[in-house]
């Protein structure tokens, strides 16, 4: 998994340095957003979300933007999954922009694209046997996205915006157990980790 994402870094690298030499029309832009993830799985909670980034333009209409998001969800113990806790996830996501249309006020777009998710859980205290302790955790992992929203032009230099986006994400959790007298097993499970994801934004232009 470290190799793959040294491969991810790689190629987003790569965007970055080519990308001044493609745009046509260079207008790169700072953006901060806020919103709300809802998880797919039945025991994740929904969170609140936050983000930055910034885009730079490739060709007509196209932009590659790369974002930065967090949040928390509160999860409920389910049977041959996670025990309660906390879950929290840290995506690292690059996308393809694509403007539909521009009017004088609205340019409504779609994206899509691919990331990197950092995971970190923290689980509640779980009374077991004074000789055994009992750990989870989630690995991190590369993820998929896509999604459409829509620019409101303020004046030349700032836009709103809002935006829903469909992140895929399958994981694996890992549950340790250490016993004093038999030693250390660990057992692993699949975990969905998609969500849905709706922002809403302030975007600069530079």
């Amino acid at each position: 998994m470290a190799q793959k994402g040294k491969y991810l870094a790689a190629v987003l690298a790569a965007f970055l340095f080519m990308s001044p030499l493609v745009a046509q029309s260079p207008r790169n832009s700072l953006h901060i957003n806020g919103g709300f993830c809802w998880m797919l799985k039945e025991n994740i909670d929904s969170g609140l979300k936050t983000g930055f980034g910034f885009s730079v333009p490739l060709l007509k209409n196209t932009a590659l933007t790369l974002d930065f998001g967090y949040w928390k969800s509160r999860v409920q113990e389910e049977s041959g999954d996670l025990f309660g806790g906390t879950l929290s996830m840290a995506p690292f996501q690059a996308s393809l922009y694509y403007t539909l249309f521009e009017t004088k006020r609205l340019a409504p777009y779609v994206f899509g694209g691919t990331g990197f998710i950092f995971s970190h859980f923290e689980m509640e205290d779980l009374i077991t046997l004074p000789e055994v302790s009992v750990d989870q955790e989630v690995n991190n992992g590369i993820s998929f996205h896509a999604g459409a929203g829509s620019f409101l032009k303020i004046n030349d230099n700032i836009s709103l915006y809002t935006e829903a986006c469909f992140l895929y994400r399958m994981g694996e959790g890992i549950t340790t157990i250490t016993d004093m007298n038999l030693g250390e097993s660990k057992e692993s499970f699949s975990l969905n980790l998609s969500s849905l994801v709706l922002s809403f934004g302030i975007k600069y232009y530079l």
